[in-house]
């Protein structure tokens, strides 16, 4: 064994205690694959984070935010909240977690065979490839407001902001029971990102009017200057004409 590998080991550790996580090694066997990149993570809850935060590039509802089930599906959890966040049909109905093929250790590579073998329109810069390649679509993913996967060593999660102005970014953990966005800098965000980003496109692309055509209303907060100040639902205006332009 190499004599830096425990040293590694522990900076890896206190890397991903910057995002309230820890990891245990896939069995035997395993890790072999070129394929798969992820690990199992324990479960936890975040005392941090907000459940739907305005100031944020990719708004994307806690009811779309999926759950890493078997703490082993992270990859397909991300994927399936991109998804449901762009109202991917082939990703949704049959939900892509509860297919028995997405239910364990994933990457890039299978990944990308699992979106291509459902028709998925998808784009990704995969580990190991240009890291100003990785940035550039990670920024375009997260202004366009569609949100996109990135991994970490031995885990996938879903950016939902990415703003170099600000100094911020916004991450959605499937292995946080709340589901809560978190935040943190740019600086931090990316010393631990190992690159991965990738990024779902909706045939039917209806992001454009989530996060800047009529969608983008309930964003908006409610004042009522006659009443003491209350939280509305996010669909207390109706947005007529918004589900018929979806459908054309």
């Amino acid at each position: 064994m190499n004599r830096l590998t425990p040293y590694l080991a522990v900076a890896l550790a206190a890397m991903l205690s910057l995002f309230g996580m820890s990891i245990v090694s896939p069995p035997e066997g395993d890790s072999a694959c070129p394929y798969i990149t992820t690990t199992y993570v324990e479960p936890y809850t975040s005392i941090y984070g907000e459940d739907e935060p305005t100031d944020i590039q990719c708004p994307i509802p806690i009811e779309n935010r999926v759950a890493n089930g078997t703490g082993i599906q992270c990859v397909w959890s991300s994927i399936e909240t991109l998804g449901r966040w762009a109202e991917e049909p082939k990703l949704i109905n049959q939900p892509l977690t509860g297919r028995s093929d997405c239910k364990s250790y994933s990457g890039p590579g299978l990944a990308a065979r699992k979106l291509k073998e459902l028709g998925v329109r998808f784009e990704q810069v995969s580990n190991g490839q240009d890291r100003q390649s990785s940035i550039a679509l990670m920024k375009r993913a997260t202004s366009e407001g569609r949100a996109a996967l990135f991994g970490v060593p031995g885990h996938a999660m879903v950016c939902v902001h990415y703003d170099e102005t600000s100094d911020t970014v916004k991450w959605i953990d499937n292995s946080d029971c709340s589901l809560k966005v978190q935040t943190t800098t740019i600086r931090r965000f990316n010393d631990m990102w190992d690159g991965w980003v990738l990024v779902i496109y909706a045939d039917n692309d209806i992001i454009p009017q989530k996060v800047t055509g009529p969608g983008a209303a309930r964003n908006i907060p409610i004042f009522d200057p006659s009443s003491p100040q209350q939280i509305f639902p996010k669909d207390f205006i109706p947005l007529p004409g918004l589900r018929e332009s979806r459908n054309r």
